[in-house]
């Protein structure tokens, strides 16, 4: 199965092409070094012209191929401000990814099983004392199958939280005391990694203005 281009791969090629446009926004094939540079970023050429060709389709930039066959074709592409606001959402998609997956991580780091385990206990002590009461009661007997069946599936879950507790014990726990020698300096790389994002999202979405200032317009 061929695999598509990642949200990353594709931001590194859109850089590629505001890099290597002129003033006007149009990308030279035969001047500039963009397709060395896209293939560096992904060496299947069929993923890239899919990729572009798409991208075209959707008018977030230019990307057309001319020719007769058996001779070179002739590439028009350029990019305009659809591609910059493009660029920017991918760039907020994968910091808002990064975000879910940063606090998916943190809530399993900082999971008590402890209560867990409490709240398994007190569940099962309540369902034997409802199983208790079934068994000195003709008139509850009919209940006795839909509590075995609730018992059954109690005691998977009582299985899954005792193995959760076996791996927060020896993975989870050690990983946590690991890593409070390394907060501060995970804190610093954090808030170069936001400032980064930040300052790249406002470098695309203002590429026009820079863009002219480096020109002296």
């Amino acid at each position: 199965m061929d695999e598509k281009i990642s949200k990353l791969q594709e931001i590194r090629m859109l850089l590629a092409f505001v890099r290597h446009a002129d003033s006007d926004g149009n990308v030279d094939f035969d001047k500039t070094e963009i397709y060395s540079d896209l293939r560096k970023i992904e060496a299947n050429g069929n993923r890239i012209e899919a990729l572009l060709y798409n991208l075209n389709n959707a008018g977030i930039l230019t990307y057309e191929e001319i020719g007769e066959e058996g001779f070179a074709s002739i590439i028009i592409s350029s990019i305009n401000s659809t591609t910059h606001q493009y660029l920017s959402d991918l760039v907020e998609s994968i910091q808002s990814e990064y975000h879910s997956l940063e606090q998916r991580i943190t809530e399993i780091l900082t999971f008590n099983p402890g209560q867990l385990s409490e709240k398994i206990s007190d569940t099962k002590k309540k369902l034997d004392e409802v199983e208790k009461l079934i068994k000195g009661n003709e008139l509850l007997k009919p209940m006795e199958k839909p509590l075995r069946e609730i018992q059954h599936h109690f005691k998977s879950v009582s299985a899954v939280s005792n193995g959760y507790e076996d791996i927060y014990k020896n993975i989870i726990r050690p990983v946590q005391e690991e890593g409070r020698s390394g907060v501060k300096a995970t804190v610093k790389w954090a808030i170069l990694s936001i400032f980064i994002s930040t300052a790249l999202s406002w470098l695309i979405s203002n590429y026009n203005t820079v863009a002219a200032l480096l020109n002296g317009d």
